[in-house]
């Protein structure tokens, strides 16, 4: 026995030194439930009730581990969620202090007011730094409480408007986009500049301010884009420029 009890020690990896034992813990029970079913047997079987007392006993014993997998079964069951609210999607632009934190302050207000950033860019202006995010919040709570929010973490010119889940796409990757679109053909380049900058056009004649660009390209008509709520920051308005310098170079090629 020693003899064979080393020989399984090492014929076996440090995984396995187990296995014979758990085999012989099998068959124990194997044996010990074989003398159960045969005591039963010898004990009802010559019994005229015997059968029945031996079928009930199957029967309980088979409505009984029904219950528990129906019990384990309902309690592995997640439990109801309650629905969150609809929520919206909101484009916020605020003027900040180009100071450490100012953006930390930011994010934190919005947490607070129960909002998520789901994207978020810089820009230059003539004021400052201009942070625009896009802010999901949930649907019953109102602008004005983003803009309040937003106020008191030292943002200034603070300005919200609804937004929609195509805006998330990245500002230079959708102008690289339209500027592949204009070089395919230079007519399109009002309508790849009201697309860049989410504006539309305007029709000559309307007076100018912040929301209004007015753009000269070097052929055609004076190109005038508004966006109401949204003032153009100097980022936007050079994106423009190099827009109408890409399209005055597919005009003219060979400049002399």
């Amino acid at each position: 026995m020693v003899v064979m009890r080393l020989k399984i020690r090492r014929g076996h990896a440090p995984g396995h030194r187990g296995t014979w034992r758990r085999e012989a813990v099998e068959f124990g029970a194997l044996f010990i439930a074989a003398g159960i079913a045969h005591v039963f047997s010898t004990a009802l079987g010559h019994r005229e009730s015997g059968s029945v007392i031996l079928i009930s006993l199957g029967v309980a014993l088979c409505a009984l581990v029904a219950a528990h997998l129906w019990w384990a079964h309902r309690r592995s069951r997640p439990r109801d969620v309650i629905a969150s609210p609809p929520a919206r999607l909101w484009r916020v632009r605020a003027q900040v202090r180009d100071t450490p934190g100012q953006l930390a302050a930011l994010a934190a207000a919005i947490a607070a007011a129960g909002g998520n950033i789901m994207s978020l860019n810089s820009q230059s202006d003539l004021g400052g730094t201009v942070d625009e995010l896009y802010v999901r919040m949930p649907a019953p709570i109102p602008a004005e409480t983003l803009v309040r929010a937003l106020t008191s973490a030292g943002g200034r010119e603070v300005s919200v408007l609804p937004a929609t889940m195509h805006q998330l796409v990245d500002p230079i990757t959708r102008a690289l986009l339209l500027a592949s679109s204009v070089g395919a053909d230079p007519r399109r380049l009002p309508a790849a500049l009201a697309a860049m900058l989410d504006a539309h056009p305007l029709p000559a004649g309307r007076a100018r301010s912040r929301e209004t660009l007015l753009l000269a390209p070097a052929t055609g008509r004076p190109i005038r884009l508004h966006r109401p709520g949204l003032p153009f920051t100097a980022t936007e308005t050079a994106r423009a420029l190099v827009m109408l310098e890409l399209a005055r170079r597919l005009d003219d090629p060979c400049p002399t």
